[in-house]
């Protein structure tokens, strides 16, 4: 009784969380999101769960930034247990997902977008998500966020570029920070953000250089505001600001200089302005980069026999695993900083005899020892004996694992270029074109092209040595180069109809040839990477039949699987229910962005299904497309793979399917282990074993194929009477 009342307490006290809090907005819906992704401050976005008693207690520090930081960063509360209630925001939020609330509480800054249209694109840029990690305080969620306000405000260096800043934008009130503070105040840029393109803002760095500019305004003390009131002929009245530099106050008087609606600003003082952002960027990208060096540390995964069978060996990607006793390998450190994210890495240290079978299995002979594992199948993988002992230098590994990665880009070159080109836009592919001179295609290239991700949508091309008449047609500056040909459509209509030449669009990478930055850039042209990684969900009864498949009125394609397979082995790692949603949820994400659902059924238990779909039981598990609003279904003929499944959606999609009538369908909710415990004690009381069960399966079977081929015979002799009569 006390645990139900605390919980009840609990429960009541996280339901007023930040309740009372005027600086902190709730983010709950699909709508809320979206005003965060848009807009034009960061966002401090706090993820929370009643059921967390963690998330309770910080939230004291999540109103203490939210005070200090107001009117600089936005702060938002998100309750997962809220958004997850909401089916709509749930599919389309990926940030309350079952991975993320076991680690709650989490805080997110949202980044603005640097321009408000992808030029590669076409769509509106969103907000960059920048998870914080670290020790958290007022002052350091403070700090992390300031790197991400966007700057407008001018550098003035000069009595030129003063007067410059002046007569620019004659509409505009300006206001102009004087300060001895190198990089432009957090609070003055957020300033400018609510007053764009209302007042104009300067600032003025105290040093030998522009110590004119502080005679010319008679400036005595620093930190200074000063307020420039256009008299309409270019001449200004200035206004000292006497108040607190807080914010309130600071906004109160810049308000007085603002106009009433926004003016475009005009592209004054461009070449100094231009100079200054160049520098601003380099200095946020190396900022970025020293960051991302000290967040972006890789720790090594743990091995041990379940991570080997269940992750290491299924992985598409390659990876080192170190392997030691007392002392690590000398160029295992140098490995991971040398290769980052473009490996994934492992660590066994063995202590016990347990340790050692495991070590057999890896194929080790000595420590310390770094074995390589490369892409492919299990099989493959487990045949692998490539391992560096001890000796091995970083020089030297580097030199192998170069030979070792194998090259399965599309080789081209001139003669097949627009054949290649004109074939695989046409079908919808996104291409990447990678052009070198080097002996080998680049490693990072090599790896990006083989993830399972990119199976069937993306064509990874590689050109060696192009003449320059290809360079200069594709614009390319320096090789290696990567450059992605698509097809832009501003109708997915349009996908199934022939290729128009306007439709065709190229794109080129001009960033750091890094394994993350060409991921991000490659990930960017693909709208399924935009869904929701969620599993395929799995339906149960009636009303998640109808929540999936018939409210959101788009085709739903159902899985129909056989839940007895739970027990029964696919390979040496996974059952064939596993394996089974293994390939459904690679499924998922390669077609999840066509307008459909996925979703699973244990049709071994809802057998009712089998017979709305006419499908038979030993023919599971099988796939159907399923569209309530035109009452029509079509199912899967032949295996259930990855590829077949693939080609049954692409069909769908192209309007090929054979499609069959059907009047809505029931599914009956049940307890599917009670049936299938039932299923085995009658099996067991006839005395049957699960060999007889198969072959009474096969006997029953073919009794009800000869009775229909008989009642189909029966059919046609009564055809043929019938016509006989007639004739007389």
């Amino acid at each position: 009784m006390l645990k139900i009342i605390f919980l009840a307490v609990l429960c009541s006290f996280s339901a007023a969380l930040f309740e009372n809090s005027y600086l902190i907005k709730h983010a709950n819906k699909l709508e809320d999101f979206r005003a965060i992704l848009e807009s034009e401050f960061v966002s401090l976005v706090y993820f929370y769960s009643d059921k967390c008693e963690n998330c309770q207690r910080a939230a004291s520090l999540i109103e203490k930034v939210a005070e200090d930081q107001e009117g600089i960063i936005n702060a938002y509360g998100a309750n997962c247990d809220e958004i997850n209630k909401d089916p709509k925001s749930n599919d389309q939020l990926p940030y309350c997902s079952q991975d993320v609330i076991q680690h709650l509480p989490q805080i997110t800054f949202f980044e603005p977008p640097t321009q408000p249209i992808n030029p590669y694109t076409k769509e509106k840029m969103i907000a960059t998500e920048h998870r914080f990690q670290g020790e958290a305080t007022p002052q350091s969620l403070g700090q992390y966020g300031y790197k991400f306000i966007p700057n407008h405000v001018i550098r003035i260096n000069t009595l030129e570029e003063l007067k410059k800043f002046e007569t620019s934008d004659p509409k505009l009130n300006k206001v102009i920070l004087f300060t001895k503070r190198k990089e432009t105040s957090p609070l003055l840029k957020a300033m400018n953000l609510h007053y764009l393109e209302r007042v104009k803002f300067g600032e003025v760095v105290a040093t030998p250089e522009t110590q004119s500019l502080l005679d010319e305004f008679d400036i005595k003390e620093l930190p200074q505001i000063v307020g420039l009131e256009n008299n309409g002929d270019n001449t200004y009245n200035r206004d000292l600001f006497d108040g607190d530099l807080l914010f309130k106050p600071i906004k109160k008087f810049v308000r007085g200089l603002a106009a009433k609606d926004r003016i475009p600003y005009e592209q004054v003082n461009e070449q100094s302005t231009k100079q200054e952002e160049r520098k601003n960027r380099r200095q946020k990208q190396d900022d970025q980069e020293k960051n991302n060096e000290k967040q972006n540390v890789i720790t090594p995964t743990k091995l041990d026999q379940n991570i080997l069978n269940k992750q290491l060996l299924r992985n598409d990607k390659p990876a080192f695993v170190h392997v030691y006793k007392e002392t690590p390998h000398k160029a295992w450190e140098e490995t991971i900083k040398k290769y980052k994210s473009l490996f994934d890495y492992y660590e066994f240290q063995v202590n016990t005899q347990e340790d050692e079978e495991l070590v057999k299995e890896l194929q080790i002979k000595s420590y310390p020892s770094i074995r390589f594992y490369q892409v492919g199948n299990t099989a493959k993988k487990r045949a692998s004996k490539i391992s560096f002992t001890k000796e091995y230098s970083l020089d030297e590994i580097n030199k192998d694992i170069q030979e070792l990665v194998d090259d399965k880009t599309i080789n081209i070159n001139e003669q097949s270029l627009q054949m290649q080109l004109s074939q695989y836009i046409g079908d919808n592919n996104i291409v990447v074109l990678y052009f070198y001179q080097t002996p080998q295609v680049g490693l990072t290239y090599r790896v990006l092209s083989q993830l399972q991700e990119y199976h069937g949508k993306y064509k990874f091309l590689s050109f060696k040595n192009a003449s320059q008449k290809v360079i200069d047609q594709f614009q390319i500056p320096n090789q290696p180069a990567i450059t992605i040909i698509f097809r832009d459509v501003k109708d997915k209509k349009e996908l199934e109809e022939e290729l128009k030449p306007d439709q065709v669009k190229q794109a080129l990478f001009t960033g750091k040839h890094g394994y993350d930055e060409i991921k991000s850039f490659l990930d960017s042209f693909d709208e399924s990477k935009k869904t929701s990684s969620k599993k395929v969900q799995e339906i149960h009864n009636q009303e998640q039949l109808e929540e999936y498949c018939e409210k959101k009125q788009t085709l739903c394609y159902i899985a129909l699987l056989n839940g007895e397979h739970k027990q029964v082995k696919h390979d040496d790692i996974l059952t064939k229910w596993e394996h089974q949603l293994e390939v459904l949820d690679k499924i998922k994400n390669i077609h999840g962005a066509k307008q459909a659902s996925f979703v699973f059924i244990d049709a071994s238990c809802h057998d009712e299904l089998l017979l709305k779909f006419d499908i038979s039981d030993d023919t599971l598990p099988n796939f159907v497309a399923y569209s309530s609003s035109k009452k029509i279904y079509s199912k899967l003929i032949g295996r259930f793979d990855y590829d077949a499944l693939s080609k049954f959606i692409e069909k769908q999609y192209k309007g090929q399917s054979n499609n069959i009538n059907i009047n809505s369908i029931q599914i009956i909710e049940k307890n599917c282990e009670e049936i299938f415990q039932k299923r085995k004690e009658a099996s067991q009381q006839s005395g049957l074993s699960d060999f007889d069960e198969e072959i009474l399966k096969e006997i029953l079977e073919e009794e009800r194929l000869k009775r229909k081929e008989l009642e189909k015979e029966l059919k046609k002799g009564k055809k043929k009477n019938k016509k006989s009569k007639d004739d007389l």
